[in-house]
């Protein structure tokens, strides 16, 4: 059996393993985001009902201030029509006075749908500042969580380095150089088993009398399609 090629087996189930571990922590800050993309939304979604209402409280304030005013004017019409001499221009005040009178009512109409919508809303933002609250304390402790994680596979990853290192130092220079190529190449694999004749890189079939060679694990032998290692696992083949 070629010893570096055992190694360099063995190697290859270290990589994989760095891999999947890798991509488990690239994962992380993707959670990451969407959590705060989702805190970033209910923010603002809280945020613009808060503008909203004050919107609409500034409104009715307004239109409480004009309703005051006009029903000030409409008392001091009321008061002078004993001033009026003529009969056209005592019929003139009066229309004068039920006109604002009208103009007083529908403004009173909409002050109240304005007190009708305000709350309405308001119901709507205590449900939102609540959820939000309850978000942003959960996230906290999912934040929490991710970081943990992730420092748990950074010492997963850097404890699998190690032994990979441990391992290639007992391999050659060209050895390493032609493993190290496949593994960029290949995403990842460059040493694969080969099973009922199939390699397990690209699963295209190879030639029975070079299945023969490669289950012997005595040399390098390259698939003749993908160009990655050979090493024969017998216990691998279930």
């Amino acid at each position: 059996m070629n010893e570096e090629l055992r190694i360099l087996s063995e190697v290859q189930k270290l990589d994989t393993k760095i891999l999947e571990n890798e991509r488990k922590r690239a994962q992380a800050p993707v959670k990451m985001e969407t959590m705060e993309k989702e805190l970033a939304e209910t923010r603002d979604t809280v945020a613009r009902e808060k503008e909203v209402i004050e919107e609409l409280d500034k409104e009715r304030k307004r239109k409480e201030k004009e309703l005051e005013a006009e029903k000030e004017n409409i008392k001091k019409s009321e008061s002078k029509l004993h001033e009026v001499k003529t009969n056209k221009q005592y019929q003139a005040s009066l229309k004068e006075i039920e006109a604002a009178q009208a103009a007083n009512d529908k403004t009173e109409e909409e002050i109240i749908l304005l007190m009708e919508r305000a709350e309405e809303l308001k119901k709507d933002h205590g449900k939102a500042s609540a959820y939000l609250a309850k978000r942003e304390k959960e996230a906290g402790a999912e934040l929490k969580a991710v970081e943990q994680e992730m420092r748990s596979v950074d010492d997963v990853i850097s404890q699998l380095k190690k032994e990979k290192a441990g391992l290639l130092a007992h391999v050659g220079a060209k050895a390493q150089g032609r493993y190290q190529m496949l593994l960029d190449r290949r995403g990842g694999v460059g040493v694969v088993n080969v099973k009922n004749g199939v390699c397990l890189g690209c699963f295209m079939n190879i030639p029975p009398q070079l299945f023969i060679e490669v289950m012997k694990n005595h040399q390098f032998i390259a698939c003749p399609s993908c160009n990655r290692i050979f090493y024969y696992l017998e216990d691998e083949q279930e």
